[in-house]
């Protein structure tokens, strides 16, 4: 279970740099795009200090200058503007991640030290008892368990194998001890 939050905490962090690394490069394109605007402004300022508005064919001209440069805008801001919404998206969900997991943690913590249990009360001795099972299951398969009734099918499976050991010693000892006192 710590593991997988470890990984998850490295993926989203991970993620969350791929996001913020292209988050700076569509803001390059953005200054890109303002660049564009103020361009546009200043055509319009010369437009009217130099009276071209009043000229038809200067006006014209002035015109479809400006169409180019504001459908120039347009296609760069749309695609920029959805990109970033999405990477915005995705840091929003990377952040209620990181939450969940920090906050679960942390609530995860002050419970366990608020529910420190006295290992002589019974319950205190099953949790104590529980620990050291998953420890053990985690040392045998490798893995944490994916619940608490796989820890109890193992030490349940483990207990039935050394009660039939035992079993199976107690006949192979007490035929040898028989054959002994025959042979006395």
């Amino acid at each position: 279970m710590q593991q997988h939050t470890q990984h998850t905490l490295e993926t989203v962090v991970q993620e969350n740099s791929h996001s913020v690394y292209g988050l700076s490069a569509q803001m390059i394109q953005l200054e890109v795009v303002q660049g564009a605007v103020a361009q546009l402004l200043n055509k319009l300022d010369e437009i009217t200090e130099n009276g071209w508005h009043e000229d038809r064919g200067m006006a014209y001209m002035s015109i479809l200058q400006i169409q180019d440069t504001v459908r120039l805008i347009d296609m760069a801001f749309h695609p920029l503007f959805k990109n970033i919404t999405e990477e915005v998206n995705t840091l929003n969900i990377h952040a209620d991640e990181l939450y969940q997991i920090v906050v679960r943690s942390e609530s995860e913590q002050s419970t366990d030290a608020a529910n420190k249990l006295d290992i002589n009360s019974k319950v205190g001795w099953n949790a104590f008892a529980m620990e050291g099972n998953i420890k053990t299951f985690t040392k045998e398969f490798g893995r944490e368990p994916e619940s608490f009734e796989e820890v109890l099918t193992y030490i349940t499976e483990t207990v039935a194998k050394v009660v039939w050991k035992g079993e199976e010693n107690k006949k192979a000892t007490a035929g040898t001890v028989t054959q002994e006192n025959i042979a006395n």
